[in-house]
């Protein structure tokens, strides 16, 4: 039997997601664990941050996929008047529906206290041309090398002058991760979010490493074509930084 509000959807599925968004808007822990697979528990946990002190919630939609799972979206309220949507996606295990993934949409990519400017300054170059939409690699003008990370001298062949040229911000991915768990606070809400390991045909082929962009549900590959995208910084105290996209 499906619900009349959502084709497609079974009857019971639309009532315990409605219920499980109640639970959660009212801090019912021991209902919210309960709908949660018990194999993702502590992923489930750490992968959606809610607003301020909720006190409502609202089911915007539920819809089947991808492929087994039915994909839920709920908007919660807090008591300031903030909000925040979760996108939560439902398995069907032994009869029981249960919440298999969940995170923040839109899909934003996590900024970390990781990613930032070294305090030895010796790859100061480097943001200041991500600040200036620029990717900047580090170039020996005397033997041709390509160096990264920065180093204080060449290690090809020890020349002190090195340069940081601006090169074509493409390349392809020579390998990458999805990561489910939240390792640190920051990256709360941005789960499952995909690094990637790019190499860069016109810095020698170096490979740098960023977040792709809308890598949610990406078929993502080894050899993938993509393009750098840089993100302005949200305060004079925060850096920009270098995002990458599927060409």
């Amino acid at each position: 039997m499906t619900d009349t509000r959502f084709p497609d959807v079974p009857t019971d599925l639309a009532e315990g997601v409605e219920r499980h968004g109640r639970a959660v808007a009212a801090g019912e822990n021991d209902v919210v664990l309960a709908d949660f697979r018990r194999d993702r528990i502590g992923q489930l946990l750490a992968s959606a941050r809610p607003p301020d002190r909720m006190n409502a919630s609202e089911l915007l939609s539920i819809e089947p996929g991808p492929d087994e799972l039915y994909t839920a979206h709920i908007r919660y309220t807090g008591a300031g008047g903030d909000q925040a949507v979760f996108r939560s996606r439902w398995i069907e295990i032994d009869g029981t529906w249960l919440v298999t993934q969940v995170r923040n949409v839109p899909d934003t990519p996590p900024v970390t206290p990781f990613a930032e400017p070294s305090e030895d300054g010796l790859d100061t170059p480097h943001w200041e041309g991500l600040a200036a939409g620029e990717l900047r690699i580090q170039h020996c003008p005397a033997c041709d090398e390509w160096i990264w990370s920065p180093r204080p001298i060449c290690p090809a062949c020890h020349h002190g002058e090195l340069e940081w040229p601006s090169v074509e911000p493409v390349g392809t991915i020579y390998g990458w991760t999805r990561t489910w768990q939240a390792f640190h606070p920051s990256v709360t809400g941005h789960l499952p979010y995909v690094v990637v390991a790019v190499e860069l045909p016109a810095a020698g082929n170096r490979r740098v490493v960023g977040v792709l962009l809308d890598g949610d549900g990406a078929d993502v590959h080894v050899g993938l074509h993509v393009k750098a995208e840089f993100d302005s910084a949200p305060d004079p105290a925060t850096p920009p930084l270098l995002r990458w996209r599927l060409s």
